[in-house]
């Protein structure tokens, strides 16, 4: 066995161990915690319940919008700039000129930019959001819309 029959060897490595295991347990415990409170609750791919519309939100602020039921069937992933309020809970979704462009020239000229535009810039507003299990409901804060997602 370790440190054979002299107890105070055995005493002194159960000490070290202990002490790192503590140490171990509280760094994991912060690291929950910390992720807990600063990650971001709607980050993930979501799947619209009543159309083909697909989201997928990063963590980096942007978010992807592919919606080809809007365009005749071509699948166009536009990158739309999103900021969130998790205390309000309250999400933003932004379109850019130049993220309609590079999503039109990407579908080899199937779709113009003012068709790409048309159908994404319904979705620019301001949301309240709910999650409950694995559904995501937005609520348009204007006129009240609602879009419910499932996650992917």
């Amino acid at each position: 066995m370790i440190a054979k029959n002299n107890e105070e060897k055995r005493n002194q490595i159960w000490r070290t161990v202990m002490a790192v295991s503590t140490v171990l347990i509280i760094i994991i415990a912060a690291f929950f915690v910390v992720k807990l409170f600063t990650s971001n609750p709607l980050e993930g791919t979501w799947n619209h319940q009543d159309s083909s519309l697909v989201m997928t939100v990063k963590g980096n602020g942007t978010a992807v919008v592919e919606w080809p039921e809007e365009l005749d069937g071509i699948d166009v992933p536009v990158e739309m700039k999103y900021s969130i309020d998790k205390d309000a809970k309250i999400f933003t979704l932004n379109v850019s000129d130049e993220a309609v462009k590079k999503a039109a020239e990407a579908s080899d000229k199937a779709v113009t930019a003012e068709e790409v535009y048309s159908s994404v810039s319904a979705l620019e507003a301001s949301y309240d959001y709910s999650i409950e299990q694995k559904e995501l409901t937005l609520t348009e804060r204007e006129y009240g819309n609602q879009m419910v997602f499932d996650k992917k």
